[in-house]
């Protein structure tokens, strides 16, 4: 995905940021979006991201599917499972503005 060179690519991704997962950076921070970028994990299904992820150990009590997906923790786009994580975009963000 070539976020430097292809204004619609980056447009697409800074939208499905923001109406998705309720991110907003802006088009010329593309530093920024490449960070949201590294942040983004697809997976088949809910029970590939609990595997993955090992969230439902880590937050039992909010291991229901339901919840990630109303409090925009995970969005089903086209068929799968899409995961942003908040955690890692904001501990790159405050690398970056060191």
């Amino acid at each position: 995905m070539d976020i430097q060179n292809n204004t619609l690519v980056r447009y697409g991704l800074l939208e499905m940021l923001e109406q998705e997962f309720g991110v907003r950076i802006g088009e010329d921070e593309l530093e920024k979006i490449e960070l949201a970028k590294q942040c983004i994990k697809v997976y088949d299904s809910p029970e590939e991201f609990f595997q993955s992820t090992g969230w439902a150990k880590d937050n039992p009590e909010l291991s229901d599917f339901q919840y990630l997906l109303e409090n925009n923790i995970c969005k089903w786009i086209e068929g799968k499972v899409w995961y942003f994580s908040r955690i890692q975009f904001e501990e790159q963000l405050k690398k970056l503005d060191k």
